[in-house]
């Protein structure tokens, strides 16, 4: 195990302190979490004083079957973590910190900011990747999640909500059901293993090799349910494949949510869906004149690199979905997904951490229904 030291006196001394002065921590609806100086989330039930159920959360990048960014082996503390804001609306928290640990590549820095409110069962964390190398990357990104319900590890089964997009776990017989929720858009991937297959060299630590890192990260697919041995598991919900260009970056938000049942957790993540549209999407008004027809325009500029606008119109107030595709019909974005008076709007789309190719942009607002291509070339 990394960042040990062989005397005990020493060891609980610099625990203490490193208790007391690299965590912060914030509150939701049921539960409470831990924020660390190298990037991992731990969640707790009720609260922060409460019982550990998830008991890492952490980014991965994945560059290649022999360099992977990880929790375990690379990440080291640049600033942070601290309270940014205080009290309800929202609480948040941030840290900065980067891959450095043993110098392997990629070269990069993530900037992970919390953000918790006292009346919802989650946690919603934005993860932004910057390059700070002097050569474009291009890697997959994921979050491995290693729960520990009831703060014991093993026998727990964790699966993948096709319908909600949320890979959770929960132990037969309890009222626990912890996931993870991709608010930013539609995941890539969901891989699940037993911690003796995932650390087989030594399923009591992180001791997994950065091939399975890789393939946990950056295969295709999503895995079935898997119920485990007593060595507990490790999960991946992955974001998929990103190009960032030196000093440029790259973002996408999870939901860490709660719930006693799966219908509760279920609820948690339509919730924690709502709350990002609402607090993080930037659909700006332009106009408050209403227009002769609901319409949606061309993007510009088209093609476009990295980022590109989307405008329409609302003749009439109502509810709007506006999603973006890439060419095998899947969902990779969602841009609008609310309520809009009438008027003209602009969206900007972010295509940093998609590949190059064309993608389709749709727009429903009531019976209107329009989609148009847009060409990502990198």
């Amino acid at each position: 195990m990394r960042r040990f030291i062989d005397t005990m006196v020493v060891v609980m001394a610099l625990l203490a302190c490193e208790y007391a002065h690299a965590q912060v921590f914030g509150q939701g609806n049921g539960l409470g979490y831990g924020l660390e100086e190298y990037g991992r989330i731990r969640i707790y039930t009720p609260d922060t004083s409460g019982t550990t159920q998830l008991t890492r959360a952490s980014i991965l990048l994945a560059l290649s079957k022999t360099n992977v960014g990880d929790y375990t082996e690379d990440a080291n503390a640049v600033s942070g973590p601290s309270i940014l804001t205080e009290g309800p609306s929202p609480r948040t928290a941030t840290v900065l910190f980067d891959n450095s640990y043993n110098s392997a590549e990629p070269n990069v820095q993530v900037h992970l900011t919390s953000y918790t409110w006292p009346s919802d069962a989650f946690v919603i964390a934005k993860y932004t990747v910057i390059n700070v190398a002097d050569t474009s990357y291009t890697m997959y990104l994921g979050i491995a999640n290693v729960p520990k319900p009831g703060n014991t590890y093993g026998g727990e089964t964790v699966v993948y909500d096709t319908t909600k997009k949320v890979a959770y776990f929960f132990r037969s017989g309890t009222a626990m059901y912890m996931g993870i929720k991709l608010v930013s858009g539609s995941p890539y991937s969901f891989h699940v293993l037993d911690y003796g297959d995932y650390s087989p060299a030594d399923p009591s630590s992180d001791a997994a090799v950065d091939s399975t890192r890789y393939n946990m990260t950056a295969l295709p697919g999503f895995d079935d349910s898997l119920t485990v041995s007593a060595n507990g598991s490790i999960y991946n919900l992955n974001v998929g494949r990103v190009t960032i260009a030196p000093g440029d970056s790259s973002s996408f938000s999870v939901a860490y949510v709660y719930g006693a049942t799966v219908n509760d957790l279920q609820a948690a993540a339509d919730s924690a869906d709502a709350r990002y549209k609402k607090v993080f999407t930037s659909v700006q008004q332009t106009s408050q004149a209403i227009p002769r027809s609901t319409l949606l325009l061309q993007n510009y500029p088209n093609p476009f690199n990295p980022s590109t606008v989307i405008e329409f119109q609302m003749r009439h107030a109502g509810e709007v979905s506006l999603r973006v595709y890439d060419v095998l019909g899947r969902e990779v974005a969602v841009l609008a997904n609310g309520s809009l008076n009438a008027g003209s709007y602009r969206i900007p789309f972010d295509g940093r951490r998609f590949a190059s190719g064309i993608y389709y942009y749709r727009l429903v607002a009531g019976s209107f229904i329009d989609s148009k291509r847009m060409l990502l070339v990198k």
